[in-house]
C-alpha cells in the first residue's frame, strides 16, 4: 500500500474514532466515601520520612534562624485604637516599599493601612525569625499603591472612625470623636487633610480588592503594582537590623 495514502486514512480512522467516543454520554453512577482519620495513630513511612527528612531540616532551619532581637513583645491589642505591631508591620512596609515605589514611578507613598484581623500572631520578645514573619503574615499578600481622590480618602477616614480598632497606618494621624464616631482632625506626612488633593496609599491586593469592607480602595484613580510580599518585607527588614524598635504615638487616639 501506497503510505502517502496510508497515514491520512489511518488519521480520519482515529479522528472519527475519537469524535464517535465523546457522543457517548459519561454518568456517575455510584460515589462512596470513606473516612479516615490523619493523626498520631498513623505509622510514618521510613522511606518517604528519610527523603524528606534532609528538606525539612533545611527549612527548620533557615525559618528558625534569630534575624534580629524584639526587646518588648509586639501585640496588635496594646494600645487601644493603635498597637505596638500595627504601628511596627505599617512602618516596616513603608520604609520598605517606599524606595521600590520612587524608583519605579516617581511618585512618593503618602500614607499606610492594613487590617486588624491580618495581624495573625505576635511577636514575641527575644529571637526574632522568619518563622515569626510567617506566623504573623501567613497569607500571600502582595503590597500594592492605589491612588484616591480627596472624596475616596474621606471615605477612609470615616471607616476608621467608624470601626475604631487599632488598624496599622503609617504617616496618618488621626483625632477621633469617640461617641460620635467621626474624625476630628487629620494630618497626613505632617499636613492637614487637604481638599481637591489626591493620596498615594499603602496597602495589600487582598484589601484593594475590598477586603474587610474597605471599599474605597477598589476602583482607584490608579493602582500601582510594587511585586513585594508583605511577609517579605518584614523579613528584609528584620534582616537588616539588630532590634526590632517602634512605640505607641497616638497616630490614632481619641479626641479630648
Amino acid at each position: 500500500m501506497n503510505t502517502k495514502f496510508y497515514i491520512p486514512i489511518l488519521s480520519l480512522f482515529f479522528l472519527a474514532s475519537i469524535s464517535a467516543c465523546k457522543q457517548e454520554p459519561i454518568t456517575v453512577s455510584k460515589v462512596s466515601t470513606r473516612q479516615k482519620k490523619i493523626d498520631s495513630t498513623i505509622a510514618t513511612d521510613k522511606t518517604i520520612d528519610s527523603f524528606i527528612k534532609p528538606f525539612r531540616n533545611h527549612l527548620n532551619k533557615t525559618l528558625d534562624s534569630t534575624l534580629c532581637i524584639a526587646t518588648i513583645t509586639f501585640t496588635k491589642n496594646d494600645g487601644g485604637l493603635e498597637s505596638t505591631l500595627g504601628n511596627l508591620m505599617a512602618d516596616i512596609s513603608l520604609q520598605r516599599a517606599q524606595p521600590i515605589f520612587k524608583e519605579r514611578y516617581h511618585k512618593e507613598i503618602d500614607f499606610v493601612l492594613f487590617n486588624h484581623g491580618g495581624m495573625r500572631a505576635p511577636i514575641l520578645k527575644g529571637a526574632v525569625t522568619s518563622r515569626a514573619a510567617f506566623e504573623l503574615m501567613p497569607f500571600e499578600n502582595e503590597l500594592v499603591a492605589v491612588e484616591l481622590s480627596y472624596e475616596k480618602v474621606k471615605e477612609l477616614i470615616s471607616y476608621l472612625a467608624e470601626k475604631q480598632r487599632a488598624h496599622p497606618i503609617s504617616n496618618i494621624q488621626l483625632s477621633i470623636l469617640k461617641d460620635a464616631k467621626t474624625s476630628k482632625e487629620v494630618t497626613i506626612n505632617g499636613h492637614l487633610l487637604q481638599e481637591g488633593k489626591n493620596y498615594i496609599v499603602l496597602t495589600t491586593d487582598y484589601l484593594q480588592q475590598g477586603g474587610d469592607s474597605m471599599n474605597f480602595f477598589k476602583d482607584p484613580i490608579q493602582l500601582y503594582k510594587i511585586d513585594y510580599k508583605l511577609r517579605n518585607a518584614l523579613i528584609d527588614y528584620f534582616k537588616s537590623v539588630d532590634t526590632l524598635q517602634v512605640k505607641l504615638d497616638k497616630r490614632m487616639h481619641y479626641a479630648k
